[in-house]
């Protein structure tokens, strides 16, 4: 019996390993406590009671922790969150309606799309308020203009 327990402690470590959820992890657990069960003892009842003792245990007194670090989102900013803000400069005139407009920012070229609708002309110094999809929604900046 012990090397049934042995197959399914290794599924279960294989399982979480391929999904990373901090679930299966804990029947592994639950298989190895029962696979050593096994070399103490041939009644399955007790080797089956000391799997689900086990895993039940490590899942109750972990779930939060783990809840807590799955569901944590990241505390660095992404390339594009840095844009927001940004300043740059307009290189081809910005008219939403013609659907034209580049600006560089950060040493790279974007297209873009006013925020007002207004038309911003060539060389006008810029501030990023959003990024929609690949377009940058910008205004002109007033304090560098």
């Amino acid at each position: 019996m012990w090397l049934i327990w042995l197959i399914l402690a290794i599924g279960f470590a294989i399982i979480e390993m391929a999904n990373t959820s901090f679930f299966m992890i804990w029947f592994s657990a639950g298989a190895i406590g029962a696979l050593i069960a096994s070399l103490l003892t041939s009644n399955f009842i007790i080797q089956f009671s000391v799997f689900l003792i086990i895993s039940t245990i490590l899942l109750i007194l972990t779930h939060k922790i783990t809840k807590n670090f799955i569901t944590s989102k990241p505390s660095y900013k992404t390339n594009i969150d840095a844009l927001k803000n940004a300043q740059g400069v307009v290189i081809e005139e910005i008219n939403n309606s013609k659907g034209t407009g580049q600006v560089k920012v950060q040493g790279e070229i974007w297209s873009a799309l006013s925020a007002n609708d207004e038309i911003i002309a060539v060389n006008t110094k810029i501030i990023v308020f959003e990024v929609k999809g690949v377009k940058l929604i910008v205004s002109p900046d007033v304090t560098l203009n």
